[in-house]
């Protein structure tokens, strides 16, 4: 089922590249309606800065529209778009020294199953506890993706925030499969590596 939605949001989105391409031009904005929200989730989560994304988000829909004749039909328009975000981000990351990221949503979406092999949340803990442990959690996390190269965000942030499968990520890094997965189990190792050592030294 998903998939027959899926595929109509894509031949959708090829039907207004087309109008575009024939003249419509205020066809476009139906395209940013459509993934800005997704645009700027994933660039925030890359840069932790709300204007920076903003500022990215802007520049990679106008750098797609610039370029939307060049669009291959054989892959989703999302991943062209969100590989240009990619680009973007890793662009504005070389010109900081400062590559930091947060990690505030990766604990809503359960990425504190990375300590489950630790005692960090004891299951009997009161609801306050729970919340206290929560939220230095929440800081050790941010502190864990800071300690990231950029390459590893990347694919933390498109697996874990944004729920893409391997293809997509692959297609959106234009890197091979196995490249991708090999980097999202480092990306974790390395996270588990440093989160466990800093809740030893508490």
């Amino acid at each position: 089922m998903s998939s027959k939605v899926e595929s109509k949001s894509e031949q959708d989105d090829y039907k207004i590249i087309q109008q575009v391409l024939r003249g419509r031009k205020e066809a476009y904005s139906e395209l940013v309606e459509r993934y800005k929200k997704q645009v700027f989730n994933v660039a925030y989560r890359m840069t932790n800065d709300a204007e920076v994304a903003m500022d990215i988000s802007q520049e990679a829909f106008v750098k797609i529209y610039k370029n939307l004749e060049q669009y291959n039909p054989q892959y989703k328009f999302s991943s062209w778009l969100l590989k240009s975000v990619n680009n973007l981000c890793v662009d504005f990351f070389r010109t900081r020294s400062d590559q930091t990221a947060s990690l505030d949503s990766i604990v809503d979406s359960g990425a504190e199953r990375l300590l489950s092999t630790s005692n960090a949340v004891p299951s009997s803990a009161e609801e306050f506890e729970k919340n206290e442990t929560r939220l230095e959690l929440r800081l050790l996390l941010k502190e864990a993706i800071s300690q990231l190269p950029l390459d590893y965000k990347s694919v933390v942030v498109l697996r874990h925030l944004q729920n893409l499968s391997y293809k997509e990520i692959s297609q959106i890094l234009n890197l091979p499969m196995g490249t991708i997965k090999a980097r999202i189990f480092r990306a974790r190792k390395m996270l588990k590596t440093h989160l466990e050592r800093r809740i030893s030294e508490v």
